[in-house]
């Protein structure tokens, strides 16, 4: 990735991104539950409590249902309204977090910023992932900053990084006005603030969720201490300076299975289900069975499927979920996942034509396979 600030434009309609009338009829007409919505003002969180009320669904009693009326009142009196994770409930934007996590190889989260003129949502801050900011509608002043030390690719953990203050940063890098139609690229760990003017502003925020190798090394550490390995206590004489425990430390941490959990293979896999496991399902099952039939098939849209084998069965990655096949069936899916856009039943190797037929079933009735006719 760029890794300093950019200011661009958007290429056609910001339309085609989100509206912000549409945004507002949902979260006030829709029935949105917390958190997927919030309140801040200056820094500060509304509690939940000040803009929900309690509703009843069946014998079930729930809290967290918005409150319209109190979340207009709160808007009206300077609050910025976030609206969190619409790539989960907005379809178009589930679309586009799904392309771009499959572009970069990251999660993607979506959010929006609905601020009413001549306010401050959140004060001087950095984030832990990259974001782009397209504005919608309206106009909003950004000040950003160099990052300090401390804020230089931070990584969320047991202890709480300080965030900034006014004082020690100095002239702003970057002092401008974003309007409908810009787009700013603000990379992780860089201090900024945004406000309204004297209109509103309603703006997205498209973050790239970091998959950091901190998270990669803790991972695999965890797993061979999960598989009973990692367990040996440290070897005697490790304080005398002449001891040489190369050896020791190699058997005792099990250094050879710790480096198979970050071979290529292993952390592809892992990426894969890491993103994945963020992002809305997008390859959903049919309603209704279907019947293979002799038409010829294609992909369904989605991310990127991945093939491997564990033991005596092949196990195929769908992004949001495994299927778990016979080992036989490796090489005609290995076959399958290498042809071209769409193919016939009968065009396809590797198995016999009844279990040829019961794969295929399978594929076509978990979604990963269409008729393309």
């Amino acid at each position: 990735m760029y890794q300093r600030p950019l200011h661009t434009r958007v290429q056609g309609s910001v339309d085609r991104f989100a509206d912000s009338e549409t945004l507002w009829h949902t979260l006030l007409r829709g029935g949105t539950r917390a958190p997927a919505f919030r309140l801040v003002r200056a820094g500060s969180t509304v509690h939940r409590s000040g803009v929900t009320r309690r509703a009843g669904i069946g014998n079930r009693s729930l809290d967290d249902v918005v409150d319209p009326n109190r979340v207009v009142d709160r808007y009206r009196s300077g609050d910025t309204v976030v609206l969190q994770g619409l790539h989960h409930t907005d379809p178009a934007l589930a679309e586009l977090a799904n392309n771009l996590a499959l572009a970069l190889d990251q999660p993607i989260q979506i959010n929006a910023y609905l601020s009413p003129p001549g306010e401050r949502g959140l004060d001087v801050h950095f984030d832990y992932h990259d974001v782009f900011v397209v504005q919608l509608a309206g106009a909003k002043r950004w000040r950003i900053w160099e990052p300090l030390e401390r804020t230089r690719n931070p990584v969320k953990g047991r202890h709480t990084i300080a965030g900034p203050s006014l004082d020690e940063l100095g002239d702003p890098l970057l002092d401008l006005t974003l309007r409908a139609g810009d787009v700013l690229y603000l990379p992780r760990g860089y201090p900024h603030v945004a406000e309204s003017l004297d209109e509103l502003s309603d703006h997205l925020t498209i973050g790239l969720v970091a998959v950091t190798w901190h998270r990669v090394v803790r991972t695999a550490v965890d797993a061979e201490v999960a598989a009973g390995r990692m367990s040996a206590p440290l070897p005697v004489g490790l304080l005398d300076p002449s001891a040489d425990v190369a050896g020791d430390v190699d058997t005792s941490l099990g250094l050879d299975a710790l480096r198979e959990q970050l071979s290529p293979d292993v952390l592809r896999h892992w990426l894969a289900r890491e993103i994945w496991r963020r992002q809305p399902a997008t390859r959903l099952r049919p309603r209704c069975r279907l019947e293979l039939g002799s038409a010829a098939l294609g992909f369904a849209p989605g991310p990127l499927l991945w093939l491997t084998s564990v033991g005596d069965r092949v196990v195929l990655g769908l992004g949001d979920r495994l299927l778990d096949l016979p080992i036989e069936a490796y090489d005609f899916l290995a076959g399958m996942l290498e042809s071209d856009a769409t193919f016939r039943p009968d065009e396809l190797e590797g198995l016999d034509e009844a279990s040829r037929d019961v794969v295929l079933r399978r594929l076509l009735n978990e979604g990963v396979i269409v008729h393309a006719d």
